[in-house]
């Protein structure tokens, strides 16, 4: 473990708010969903927004769209409870449809103009061979999200935008990606992995049998080569980045503590 790395993971968890931001309904939880629970454990409030409604993975072809997207949240609910979430946000839009990329960023200014997060989650849109385009739009928005947040110019609702204005210093501290093949930092996740686990049994609607048995498999699998180098039984691996870091390059990597 280096002394870096240890930096790094104790800045993060002893964030006190943070806005994690997915594209669908189970993805904080199957990627961080243990680290959430810590975070949570230690005090911060963890605020999840879903981006689509999640409909294109439901498996039951019976179900009405509105009976499909009761179930979903149904399960999303109960999975909050077993990590702690202290909010939820959902857009609804389409899973695997068509949306707007700059509309969403939008969305996600306004939030973090609303809760003045710590750090802001979400899935890494530079994951190679990363196939899902609601990943990869998810990604790249809340990055820009992240950059453009305290700009005036970019509007969201008057009120929000006032308040921010009128509401004193708030800094980003990082963007911190999930489902990434270049971490920075790991979190051990021993205390809080059974919860993550019974969160993710909790989307039935998507997640059955074999293929639900598989996702447990290869995440306990993950858990356990990203705790390696630290010598802990099971974590989760994340990619810090500071928002200086995510346009052009000339900003230097702040240092923890910084």
């Amino acid at each position: 473990m280096s002394s870096r790395s240890e930096a790094l993971r104790q800045e993060i968890l002893s964030a006190r708010c943070v806005l994690c931001v997915q594209p669908h309904y189970d993805d904080n939880d199957i990627a961080a969903g243990g680290s959430f629970a810590r975070m949570a454990d230690a005090g911060a409030a963890v605020h999840y927004l879903t981006v689509t409604d999640n409909l294109a993975g439901v498996l039951d072809a019976e179900l009405s769209d509105a009976e499909a997207i009761a179930r979903t949240r149904a399960e999303q609910e109960a999975a909050g409870r077993e990590i702690g979430v202290h909010s939820q946000l959902r857009l609804d839009l389409p899973d695997a449809g068509e949306w707007s990329e700059v509309e969403l960023r939008t969305r996600v200014i306004e939030e973090i103009r609303r809760l003045r997060p710590d750090y802001v989650f979400t899935c890494d849109p530079w994951l190679p061979h990363e196939a899902h385009r609601d990943h990869l739009r998810t990604g790249i928005a809340v990055a820009e999200a992240v950059m453009f947040h305290g700009m005036p110019r970019f509007r969201t609702r008057p009120e929000v935008d006032a308040t921010y204005a009128d509401g004193g210093d708030h800094e980003i501290r990082g963007l911190v990606l999930y489902f990434t093949r270049e971490p920075n930092l790991a979190i051990d996740i021993g205390a809080t992995r059974e919860r993550k686990h019974r969160a993710i049994d909790a989307y039935r609607a998507q997640l059955q049998g074999e293929n639900l048995a598989g996702i447990h498999a290869g995440i306990a699998a993950m858990e356990r080569l990203w705790g390696e180098p630290d010598g802990v039984e099971h974590a989760e691996a994340f990619k810090l980045l500071r928002p200086g870091q995510l346009h052009v390059g000339l900003a230097p990597e702040r240092r923890p503590g910084a």
